[in-house]
């Protein structure tokens, strides 16, 4: 067993700064969220969600299933309250999860956790209001690995086999990743990632280790990316060092495949860097935020789910954002 990463501390740190609840919100007091729901008991240990219940109160809402990052060693549920309300305003229900940790567990361990999270959303549908049908999966960083790997599970069954996956009971239907940790092969070149934190995901030392692992080809949601794949939209930072050109690399795989997709890289000192649109305070990443909250709404009203008027709130906050937390705007 390896030991605890000291990256996972270092994680730890930087997160406790992005996407921590402020309490000033204007939508803090509108939307119900029930805490510390367990979707899933292994080994004696409960694993639980936050379930953010849409602002408009609709009772068959769509899902935005929410995986967040800390390169597959930390919780970070807590600290995507405010990522989770925007799709909450727009009209959606949210899951945030938790899944099981390395180096404790190594993939697929906490793939099976999110296909469990998946299923518990099908089987809980009628009692939280679930569009069951209609499920989102988005991530960032190594939250965005696992979104695109159940991805895979869900529109290539072989692949789900492989590795001994729950079988899906409901297909994802759309992906939004933000800076997606895609590639082992790319995060093996970069000595920060390979010895701080590449291996605890796998428990294999090196990458000629790796490129043997049992799982090294499901590792990499590229090797199955088919025309199935739930249509993407990829966000990432022009300057990341955690996962260089992920999003644009994605975004080729999926063209090539003949899956529609769009993606957006940020490129400036104040947006280039890793899951920098998480960081609202900033006005870029508020900008790229609006086209994250554009395209979703977009894809539910080609499905027919209207969320127009809840657009219109996330852009005026996002738009207004110092003067909305200080009540100066409402956001209605």
């Amino acid at each position: 067993m390896l030991k605890i990463p000291v990256m996972s501390k270092i994680f730890d740190v930087v997160e406790e700064s992005r996407a921590k609840p402020n309490g000033r919100s204007p939508f803090v007091d509108e939307i119900k969220i029930i805490k510390d729901v367990v979707y899933k008991t292994v080994d004696g240990k409960d694993l639980v969600m936050d379930v953010y219940l849409p602002a408009n109160g609709a009772k068959h809402a769509p899902v935005v299933l929410e995986i967040p990052g800390g390169g597959w060693m930390i919780h970070n549920r807590k600290r995507r309250d405010g990522y989770a309300r925007l799709f909450a305003v727009l009209g959606a229900a949210v899951c945030v999860i938790d899944h099981r940790l390395s180096p404790e567990i190594f993939f697929p361990e906490n793939l099976k956790d999110v296909a469990d999270a998946l299923n518990f959303i099908v089987d809980n549908a009628e009692k939280y209001g679930f569009d069951a049908g209609n499920v989102t999966v988005t991530g960032d960083s190594s939250g965005g690995h696992l979104a695109a790997c159940l991805a895979c599970a869900s529109s290539v069954p072989s692949y789900g086999e492989k590795l001994g996956l729950p079988k899906l009971k409901t297909k994802v239907g759309n992906c939004i990743f933000i800076s997606g940790a895609f590639s082992f092969e790319t995060m093996y070149r970069i000595p920060f990632t390979h010895l701080l934190m590449v291996r605890y995901f796998s428990g294999q030392k090196s990458r000629k280790a790796f490129r043997k692992w049992e799982f090294y080809k499901e590792a990499d949601p590229y090797n199955y990316i088919t025309k199935d794949f739930p249509e993407s939209y990829g966000n990432g930072g022009g300057s990341d060092l955690l996962c260089l050109g992920e999003a644009k690399r994605m975004a080729g795989y999926l063209n090539a495949a003949g899956v529609k997709n769009a993606y957006q890289v940020g490129k400036n000192i104040f947006n280039n860097g890793h899951c920098y649109v998480l960081r609202l305070p900033f006005a870029p990443a508020r900008r790229d935020m609006q086209k994250i909250m554009a395209w979703y709404a977009e894809k539910q009203a080609e499905k027919g789910v209207d969320m127009s008027e809840g657009l219109v709130r996330v852009t005026t906050f996002l738009t207004d954002y110092k003067a909305a937390l200080g009540g100066k705007v409402r956001c209605r």
